[in-house]
């Protein structure tokens, strides 16, 4: 099978990045994958300044130089890309500067053959409380999915529709509506978030499998201790997650920076 990367929270340019970028390496060197998915809060604290904010280099460039010889990164904005309108700016703008790092708009979508199978993929943008063009957002999103034609359709937005924590079960209201007119098209096959500095995999009945994977470089401290029926994984392990396609199963593999697959599990479509 052919495959996918994902993580989120990436953008740090500390020794946990590094230690992800490791095991990015070590994946590709076995498995090949076509790209890397970023899940936001590219540039971490606060976002860069200008187009030529050396942490673009330091955060990007240089942790992952010899992924990009081969591999382009088609990301998304996070809350910490937004802290300023320079930041969103110039963070799109970048994709006209460096091919590798893909990310035209604050929303769309792009259409991959993975392993001969048509793939879709909705990138959405969840800073909804930051973005001006939410209903523009939410009417493109909902004709994308209705419109495609692909086997699978992968939505991907930075805040999870929902997640869960030692306090519970946690949303957003205004997402939660937003997630809920997408879910009606009936189209959606999986949903990958970062935004928490963790991996969850999640299970609703009636929703699409939602998996999170925000741990490029720094994890929480705290691990999820309670039960829920709806959580059916959860790490707090530095990491990323693996998503291989055919055509009649989706295989998700989440691995920690010891290389270790630490769960797994597949969505079949016949």
């Amino acid at each position: 099978m052919s495959s996918i990367l994902c993580l989120g929270n990436f953008g740090k340019g500390d020794k946990g990045q590094i230690e992800v970028a490791n095991l990015m390496k070590y994946l590709y060197s076995k498995y090949k994958y076509k790209l890397v998915i970023g899940l936001g809060n590219n540039i971490l604290p606060s976002g860069v300044l200008s187009l030529k904010d050396p942490q673009f280099k330091l955060k990007f460039e240089e942790p992952y130089k010899d992924l990009l010889k081969s591999i382009k990164f088609y990301n998304i904005l996070g809350e910490a890309d937004y802290i300023t309108k320079k930041s969103v700016v110039n963070e799109i703008k970048y994709s006209k500067f460096n091919k590798q790092w893909i990310l035209p708009h604050n929303f769309y979508c792009f259409k991959k053959f993975i392993n001969n199978v048509p793939v879709e993929f909705i990138i959405i943008d969840s800073n909804l409380n930051k973005s001006k063009n939410n209903k523009t957002q939410e009417m493109w999103a909902v004709n994308t999915l209705l419109e495609s034609r692909s086997r699978w359709n992968i939505v991907i937005s930075h805040h999870p529709w929902v997640s869960f924590s030692n306090i519970g079960f946690e949303y957003d209201e205004e997402l939660n509506q937003l997630f809920n007119k997408l879910n009606e098209t009936k189209k959606i096959d999986l949903i990958i978030s970062g935004h928490k500095n963790n991996q969850q995999h999640i299970y609703i009945p009636n929703k699409p499998n939602m998996i999170i994977s925000g741990v490029g470089s720094s994890a929480d401290k705290s691990p999820i201790i309670k039960l829920y029926d709806e959580l059916k994984f959860s790490s707090n392990e530095l990491g990323c997650c693996m998503v291989d396609f055919s055509k009649t199963r989706l295989n998700i593999n989440f691995y920690n920076t010891n290389k270790k697959k630490i769960h797994n599990f597949s969505i079949i479509k016949y």
